[in-house]
């Protein structure tokens, strides 16, 4: 557990891609090891996707971690990646969940005001719909 604290919200690809480079092991290496094809562990590597759980237990092997550590990992890398985000101080946190595909940092809050109330309307919690009526106006 101490070993999970210690890399808690840290992307699993960073943590492999340093294993690889102390152990001079290419992702190639890595991936036929563990029977995934290369663009799999690349893709991970570079945070382009997340690991599955028949993954995760495979490079846990192939690594030398515990069962279950990089399935652990990840799990708290998904949960720091879906808390509250905001750009610009004053403006109100909304979950990146809201905004799955695009990137909120980039969301220009006075442009894109419609759309904004539109997806945290649609896809917002409680919580974020107030903040947003209180940010806009009610009206």
């Amino acid at each position: 557990m101490n070993m999970i604290n210690a890399y808690k919200g840290i992307a699993p690809g960073k943590i492999i891609a340093s294993c690889l480079r102390n152990t001079n092991i290419t992702q190639r290496d890595l991936a036929n090891t563990i029977g995934e094809h290369f663009q799999t562990i690349n893709a991970i590597i570079k945070g382009k996707r997340a690991m599955t759980i028949p993954v995760s237990l495979k490079l846990d092997k192939a690594l030398n971690f515990e069962q279950g550590f990089f399935a652990v990992i990840q799990t708290y890398y998904l949960i720091g990646q879906n808390e509250v985000r905001s750009t610009r101080k004053g403006t109100p946190h909304i979950r990146k969940y809201v905004f799955w595909d695009i990137d909120p940092e980039k969301l220009d809050w006075s442009k894109n005001k419609e759309f904004i109330i539109q997806r945290v309307y649609e896809r917002g919690n409680a919580s974020e719909i107030k903040a947003i009526d209180k940010y806009y106006g009610k009206d």
